[in-house]
């Protein structure tokens, strides 16, 4: 088998649509989203950034949890689209060469308000966010009782951390807003440069669109966000906003 391919995010960027799509599409490779045990990586991505366990052991969970997986594949192009594992990729190169990533990122607002739409802070998730050791990121933030401030926090550290892998991996970053683009000739250009960094030949924009209107996961409830919120995203993420032309 190839060694890897991550389409890694935040998540709420559309990364469900690529399993199907992939698998449809082409007879070369084989995508999976989050594969389980999916959320045991979530706790494994933070406890190995706040250096609580190794990359070895990072490793040695991955390719247990794969083997099956991989037995089953053959030649194919391994794809796998997961939010959880994004800090885990240091420590998977020390084993695989020539790791690919795929960095899908969406504009802060519209993230946070799909998050919250998809009930981040609410049920047992918010419990989680509150009270379990390394279910979300360890950021540094005053107000932990503002879900939009702990995700505006959120959305600039898991992204710069996966823009990190540009330096040691062969990278590509896809912005949401352009793959989900009304523009129809950008959104089936932007698909077919993912399939491009796969090694996947392009599809006509014909399939592409149709493939592209058929949302996966998305938020039905509607969380408006106030203008107090908004100035605090632009505000603290400055800086990163402006290294993916959010800003000007």
């Amino acid at each position: 088998m190839n060694s890897p391919i991550f389409i890694l995010s935040t998540g709420r960027t559309g990364t469900q649509f690529f399993e199907d799509y992939i698998n449809q599409t082409s007879n070369k490779a084989l995508c999976k989203h989050e594969p389980r045990p999916s959320w045991r990586f979530k706790f494994l991505s933070n406890m190995y950034l706040n250096n609580k366990i190794s990359g070895k052991t990072i490793t040695t969970i991955y390719r247990f949890s794969r083997k099956s997986l991989f037995n089953d594949i053959n030649s194919k192009i391994y794809i796998e689209s997961s939010n959880f594992i994004f800090g885990c990729i240091n420590a998977l190169n020390e084993y695989y060469n020539n790791i690919k990533i795929i960095h899908i990122i969406r504009h802060p607002v519209t993230y946070i308000e799909s998050h919250l739409n998809h009930g981040f802070w609410k049920g047992h998730k918010k419990i989680f966010a509150k009270y379990i050791p390394f279910w979300l990121e360890r950021i540094n933030i005053q107000n932990h009782s503002n879900p939009v401030h702990i995700l505006s926090e959120r959305w600039n550290y898991v992204n710069t951390q996966i823009s990190l892998y540009r330096e040691t991996n062969k990278y590509t970053l896809v912005k949401f807003e352009d793959l989900f683009s009304e523009n129809r000739k950008l959104a089936s250009e932007t698909l077919n440069g993912v399939r491009k960094f796969c090694s996947l030949n392009p599809v006509d924009i014909t399939v592409n669109l149709k493939w592209l209107e058929k949302p996966k996961n998305y938020s039905r409830n509607k969380f408006i966000m106030d203008e107090k919120d908004k100035n605090y995203i632009y505000k603290n993420n400055k800086s990163i906003m402006l290294s993916f032309n959010y800003l000007k």
